[in-house]
């Protein structure tokens, strides 16, 4: 279903009166979780936001409740100094907004949040970790779930940095911010990866045909492979919660 289509599940859009009966369905609360950052000339910067928030909402019509906005501010990466890039350093700045927006929804009833992320650096994932631990010892009715993008284990391809597999994600959520025509034809600038390793430094060089894309050619993308990863995705989430 189409991401337009899905505006009912977005809670900044309700009124209380809206918000309370689809609690009353199912009190359960879906926050995504991304970043600002480069991904190539193809991919829009928020990317990590727009694909955790598309299968939030998917995710959401299949099981119930509703899904929080997408928060665009990530932890920082190795790609922190990549241009149109902004990410937090601090974890403590990180995890006090979430951790606001847990006691909150907490205050207001509801049972369950999933927190769901889209950008998966290694700061990142390790701030989720001591977020769960620690709701664990302040928390009071509320249960929470942490979940990333990357850690889906039916899908055969390794999650990546603006590569093939972020690319078929986004394309299948929002197809018309793909534009692989922004990037040099393959034919004639192929990519030149030495022993084959597609997330090597040289990828960090302006002049690469692929600079600042971590992972196998985006330009290799199937629309056919594209919609089986997106539903594998969604169908692991919806089981998972």
């Amino acid at each position: 279903m189409a991401t337009n289509s899905l505006k009912h599940l977005q809670i900044e859009r309700l009124n209380p009166l809206e918000i309370d009966k689809a609690i009353h369905q199912k009190s359960l609360v879906f926050i995504p979780l991304g970043a600002i950052e480069w991904h190539g000339l193809h991919l829009p910067i928020g990317l990590d936001s727009l694909t955790s928030h598309g299968i939030c909402l998917q995710v959401a019509h299949k099981s119930g409740g509703l899904v929080m906005p997408p928060f665009y501010y990530g932890m920082s990466g190795s790609i922190w100094h990549h241009p149109y890039t902004i990410l937090i350093e601090e974890e403590l700045v990180f995890l006090k907004i979430i951790k606001t927006t847990l006691v909150r929804l907490e205050a207001s009833g509801v049972q369950k949040v999933v927190i769901f992320t889209g950008h998966f650096s290694l700061k990142q994932l390790q701030a989720l970790d001591t977020l769960k631990q620690d709701w664990l010892i302040i928390r009071k009715s509320l249960d929470l779930s942490i979940f990333s993008i990357s850690d889906c284990p039916t899908v055969e391809m390794e999650a990546d940095h603006g590569a093939i597999f972020e690319t078929s994600v986004l394309a299948e959520i929002h197809p018309e911010l793909v534009k692989l025509q922004n990037l040099p034809s393959k034919e004639i600038f192929p990519s030149n990866d030495p022993n084959g390793n597609s997330k090597g430094d040289h990828r960090r060089d302006p002049d690469n045909v692929l600079f600042g894309i971590f992972g196998d050619d985006p330009r290799n993308y199937k629309k056919q492979r594209a919609e089986i990863i997106i539903r594998k995705i969604i169908d692991w989430l919806v089981q998972s919660v």
